[in-house]
């Protein structure tokens, strides 16, 4: 665009060539050094030029540009954050945005779109690397150059131990690619709100339109906190990644090395949208409108909730010109405020369907010190499976854990000595795929982003978990069982007390430790922070005395806890600690005898012994450590146990009921536990000390799960184990 008549000529011995560009905050212009190096130089709006805290955040702009190497960015030349009006320049680089892309040749897809996601995603890494968060990565300020994608413009960049500027009531961003925590709690953003960014980025690459579009910024900015994404259109892999990225809980989306393994291991068959009737190019937005239309009647008073509130924030939401209508930016001049559209609107949000849940492993291995011990969740009722409905199904599913909005399970086979594989709707029920392989059946597979890990008589197989494909394996001569992960990589023990790590993506060791846990055949892993934590048993003991740490990243031994009584290799429980690198509390079943014992590693190493008679179930978690306490008066009751503290209970509340089945682990998630003894259950309140829900299962539930999960809570919904099969139930369908 040519330079008009207002312009300046020429700002910091740069002459000024044309235009190339103008947001809200500044102008770009294509600029000429003495030497006749090509510039783009960006200078700050006049309006603007006067605001101290425009001029802090371009500071940052500046300061962050120049933390970031240029490999996968465009590289600061000169910079002026103090004259009259700010200016930077940065290096030319040619190329046309990712917008100016879709919008002439229409989506990307194949080896263009795998370029564009691996690109993105190392450049995310490197500034994320430097501590820098962009917070408004979008089609506009993505550059398709010669040597792959480039990340421009860091207007509202900013470092994540840095306060940022939206506490005094700025909101930044462009709605469809901004996160929800960006629209709810701005002051708290941190690289996450870049990987969801970048899904919505894949998905208008891939589309032609943003998985949130709506007719109107404020719908959008709804969609983003509220709605699931719209990405039926992607393909199988590529689908379920960007999903993953989608997850509406920061914590739970992958980082960039889990994506630039799941993007690496996508098959090339998946990259784009499948062409087919009515998929002829991007879609326009009234198309989008008109599919959420139906969905729009029952949420208009929370819709109305939503606009209001970002009205009484200051947030002006602007129709840059010539951008479509629900891109827009938005910009907040008032008092911030932490209530958003999420938390004001009245009743429960529209739950996201099965589609949003991430496809990787955002639920935490919870371990028990009982047989049974083992079990997974989630930590939000309104992330229930879209048209959930109780179920009784999967007779045969066998051990499951929970991943994508659906058990993934192993059983026995239908030939004798091979296993069983299966996908399990967590919706309905339904078997989504089940496949017969030579696998190992008595314990949980390990789901770790798109790869399902099972364990065999030779190392560990997996299978694609969009549709059960194999992927790689076997992997070793013996057999490697107890897998477990930490959604960046799956661990596993051998016969001989081996412990292995296995990348997801191919299988390959990324450690292996001979012989680490002696004596104790197959011992279980336990993941907590970055430390991997096994049981092993010193020089002329028979039982487990000892738990050694391992760093996750190269299986070095970085410590070495001594236990002043031995643990039964089944029953080790550990909770991170403040520092992530080891265990802040552990807990274990006596060896031999009856009782539990806690060791708090923060406090000394101190050892307690845990012995209050009818202890009849427990977990540890970092909100405490809760069980069943079970008596001959058929009072039993759900109780949190603190052993430093007088009297070792802090406080009980009946369960209502005799638990005449052996309860299983109470799962703890939030402020709630769910505990299930025999076909009853409870939902306690943790901070209220109260039953507030009871429930049934269709039947009792099962013990033959022997370690593996015997409940399983993810979404407020309720997964049971139970005589007859796994059940589905509300826990929350009955109040007290």
């Amino acid at each position: 665009m040519a330079l008009r008549d207002n312009d300046p000529r020429e700002i910091g011995g740069y002459a000024l060539l044309d235009r190339l560009g103008s947001g809200g905050m500044g102008t770009v212009f294509l600029a000429r050094a003495e030497s006749g190096r090509p510039v783009a130089l960006k200078i700050v709006h006049e309006q603007f030029a006067a605001d101290a805290e425009f001029r802090t955040r371009f500071r940052q702009e500046v300061r962050a540009a120049r933390r970031v190497s240029g490999a996968f960015t465009a590289p600061v030349v000169d910079a002026d954050p103090d004259a009259a009006r700010p200016w930077m320049a940065t290096a030319y680089v040619p190329g046309r945005t990712l917008r100016d892309r879709v919008e002439s040749e229409g989506p990307l897809s194949g080896a263009e779109l795998r370029v564009l996601a691996v690109g993105l995603v190392e450049a995310l890494r490197e500034l994320h690397q430097v501590r820098v968060v962009h917070r408004d990565l979008k089609p506009d300020n993505v550059l398709l150059t010669e040597d792959g994608p480039r990340v421009i413009d860091f207007g509202i960049s900013r470092a994540p131990d840095h306060q940022t500027l939206t506490v005094t009531g700025r909101i930044l961003g462009t709605p469809p690619y901004m996160s929800p925590e960006q629209l709810s709690t701005p002051h708290r953003v941190t690289p996450a709100s870049d990987v969801f960014s970048l899904g919505a980025v894949l998905v208008y690459a891939t589309t032609g339109r943003g998985p949130f579009d709506a007719g109107s910024p404020y719908m959008t900015a709804y969609n983003v906190v509220h709605e699931p994404p719209e990405i039926a259109e992607l393909s199988g892999t590529v689908r379920e990644i960007v999903q993953w990225c989608l997850t509406k809980e920061p914590g739970e989306r992958p980082g960039p090395e889990d994506l630039l393994s799941a993007f690496r291991a996508a098959p090339e068959e998946e990259w784009g949208a499948p062409r087919g009737p009515g998929v002829t190019g991007a879609s326009p937005v009234p198309t989008e409108v008109s599919r959420r239309h139906a969905r729009r009647k029952p949420r208009l008073v929370a819709l109305a909730t939503a606009v209001a509130l970002i009205a009484g924030t200051g947030v002006y939401l602007l129709w840059p010109e010539g951008q479509p209508r629900g891109t827009a930016e938005v910009v907040s001049a008032g008092p911030s405020s932490s209530t958003t559209p999420s938390s004001q609107a009245k009743g429960r949000p529209t739950p996201p369907d099965a589609a949003t849940l991430a496809s990787g492993n955002p639920y935490t291995p919870v371990y028990g010190g009982d047989p049974g011990g083992l079990h997974v969740y989630a930590d939000s009722p309104s992330r229930r499976p879209k048209g959930w409905r109780p179920w009784t199904a999967a007779a045969g599913a066998g051990a499951c854990v929970f991943a994508a909005a659906s058990l993934v399970c192993v059983a026995p086979g239908d030939t004798p000595g091979r296993g069983r594989v299966s996908r399990i709707d967590a919706a309905t029920g339904r078997t989504l795929w089940s496949k017969q392989a030579d696998i190992q059946y008595d314990s949980v597979p390990a789901v770790a982003g798109v790869t399902v890990a099972v364990s065999s008589v030779s190392g560990v197989r997996a299978f694609a978990l969009s549709d059960g494909r194999a992927l790689w394996g076997p992997t070793d001569k013996d057999a490697i069982g107890q897998l477990t992960t930490d959604g960046r990589s799956i661990y596993g023990t051998g016969q001989d007390g081996t412990v292995v790590c296995l990348d997801p993506a191919t299988g390959k060791p990324r450690w292996r430790r001979p012989g680490v846990s002696h004596g104790i055949a197959y011992p279980r892993v336990r993941v907590s922070g970055s430390g991997v934590h096994v049981l092993s048993v010193e020089d002329g003991e028979v039982d487990a005395g000892l738990v050694l740490s391992l760093r996750a990243t190269d299986g070095k031994t970085v410590g070495t806890t001594r236990l002043s009584r031995p643990c039964a290799p089944w029953s080790l429980a550990v909770v991170p600690s403040d520092a992530g690198d080891g265990f802040g509390l552990l807990v274990c079943r006596a060896s031999p005898g009856e009782g539990y014992h806690m060791q708090w590693a923060r406090a000394g190493a101190a050892y307690t012994d845990l012995e209050r008679p009818g202890i009849a179930s427990l977990t540890a978690s970092a909100r405490g450590t809760f069980g069943v306490i079970a008596t001959p008066r058929a009072d039993d009751a759900f109780a949190e146990f603190d052993v430093q503290r007088e009297g070792g209970v802090p406080w009980q509340v009946p369960l209502g009921f005799a638990c005449d089945a052996v309860a299983l682990p109470p799962v703890v998630t939030g402020r709630r536990a769910y505990v299930v003894c025999g076909q009853s259950g409870v939902v306690v309140d943790l901070t209220r000390h109260l039953v507030v829900n009871r429930f049934d299962l269709p039947s009792p539930a099962s013990q033959a799960g022997s370690l593996n999960p015997g409940v399983i809570v993810a979404g407020g919904i309720l997964y049971a184990q139970t005589m007859t099969g796994w059940a589905s139930v509300d826990p929350y369908a009955t109040p007290v």
